[in-house]
């Protein structure tokens, strides 16, 4: 298993993701890689081959809850920038032979991206119900 963690440490609560792939690296679980990434970029396609179950988890100002969609592929990995959303880098992976069995997004709702390292009183609450989430998805 895999569980990506996105977003950037410079925009206050848009680190969630990050921090939830943080806590998640901390717990040392058994069978469970983790990476924590600025952004979705095509280099990452080749790490999604072969996974049970792929998770991403990021910041989201379009949802009012932590949500937990399945990924589905959309045909937006055609490379026209280097970076890409969940879906385009499944469809990406997918086109170069490396989809895998599943993939899930978790994300999280976010106010507050202002310039800052540290997440707020909000963001922090977010990453703990975001990280039971994800245990569950990866246990």
């Amino acid at each position: 298993m895999l569980v990506v963690g996105v977003g950037s440490l410079l925009r206050t609560d848009d680190a969630v993701g990050r921090a939830v792939a943080d806590r998640l690296e901390a717990l040392r679980l058994q069978d469970v890689e983790v990476a924590s990434v600025h952004q979705l970029t095509p280099e990452l396609a080749p790490d999604l081959a072969g996974r049970r179950l792929v998770v991403i988890v990021d910041a989201a100002v379009d949802v009012d809850t932590v949500s937990v969609r399945p990924i589905e592929l959309d045909g937006s990995g055609e490379l026209m920038t280097h970076h890409l959303g969940p879906a385009g880098l499944l469809s990406f992976a997918a086109d170069l032979g490396w989809r895998p069995e599943r993939a899930v997004a978790v994300r999280i709702p976010v106010r507050d991206l202002r310039v800052g390292t540290d997440l707020s009183g909000q963001g922090e609450a977010l990453v703990e119900q975001a990280l039971t989430e994800v245990l569950a998805l990866v246990r």
